[in-house]
């Protein structure tokens, strides 16, 4: 198995959940509606964003990058689990695995950088109201949206690049999904150099990400507190609290799935859900937390299935 040409055609084995077939078709339901309603859920929010034109301000323009990674993500795992629970193989080919842990990664580090920049926007608003317009125009806010995905394309191509030159030598994923670090296990070589960029690369990621946030919401803080308006201090707050919202489930998510395979003493079923909770969690709780607390976003919504919330 250490022929690199051949490792296309080499069929690996996920380990996946072993659950009783009654406990694994309730899985399967549950699994389908969160899906379901996670693909309709962040494909309205885009839907919204791209076709309702008052919304093509730079603000929003930003906010679009965040439905479709969501999409990214939940498309990248969860049509895999689906189909495993239905299977009793679990088997996935050498490629597929690449491709799914590929975007999974995609997925982590766009959704990081997008808040990074989302912060970096509200710091501008609140802190330079008047000068937001002129600093964030929709060129600029395009050229952001452009580095995001550029920076993360290109930090996790080289990531999986150093991956595809080393040989296998075995062919059991220890998992419930594909990732880089599984995808290491397969190998007998030396992954020093895999390690290190890895771990260099998280955290770059997660310094410009942590960093973009703090910087932003101490600086909002203190104009918050110099400001003695309290409704210009409220709508700040309010502004504010629904993109760390979104950036607090991003990271208790991605925290317990670091800490999921450190719980050895706790059934594996319950590992590999925690593993897949900073996919599944954050995915379907961006469209609602925009949804329901942006105005304008909630009020097109509204519009659009002619919903009367208040009778």
């Amino acid at each position: 198995m250490d022929n690199n040409s051949l490792k296309g055609n080499v069929i690996l084995k996920l380990e996946g959940f072993s659950l009783t077939p009654t406990i694994t078709n309730l899985i399967f339901i549950l699994f389908l509606i969160i899906y379901i309603f996670t693909i309709t859920a962040n494909a309205v929010m885009l839907g919204v964003l791209v076709f309702d034109k008052k919304l093509h301000e730079p603000m929003y323009l930003l906010l679009w990058t965040m439905p479709i990674n969501d999409l990214i993500g939940i498309c990248s795992i969860m049509p895999r689990i689906l189909m495993d629970l239905l299977s009793t193989a679990k088997e996935i080919s050498y490629n597929n695995c690449i491709a799914q842990a590929f975007f999974i990664h995609i997925y982590a580090s766009v959704s990081l950088t997008i808040l990074a920049a989302m912060a970096y926007d509200r710091y501008i608003a609140i802190c330079n109201p008047l000068r937001y317009h002129t600093i964030m125009t929709k060129r600029i806010t395009a050229v952001l949206s452009l580095v995001v995905w550029a920076f993360s394309f290109s930090l996790i191509m080289t990531l999986f690049g150093l991956v595809l030159r080393l040989p296998l030598c075995r062919n059991i994923i220890n998992h419930i999904a594909c990732d880089h670090t599984r995808i290491l296990s397969l190998t007998c070589a030396n992954i020093t150099v895999n390690n290190i960029y890895g771990l260099v690369g998280t955290a770059v990621v997660n310094a410009i990400a942590l960093s973009s946030v703090i910087y932003s919401y101490v600086k909002i803080l203190i104009t918050c507190l110099s400001n003695r308006h309290a409704e210009s201090k409220s709508k700040a707050i309010y502004t504010c609290s629904t993109h760390l919202l979104v950036f607090a489930i991003f990271e208790i998510s991605s925290l317990s799935s670091v800490i999921a395979y450190r719980l050895e003493k706790v059934s594996k079923n319950f590992r590999h859900i925690m593993a897949m909770t900073f996919v599944i969690i954050p995915t379907l709780a961006n469209p609602i937390i925009y949804g329901m607390k942006t105005k304008d976003i909630r009020k097109r919504i509204t519009e659009m299935f002619k919903i009367r919330i208040f009778p």
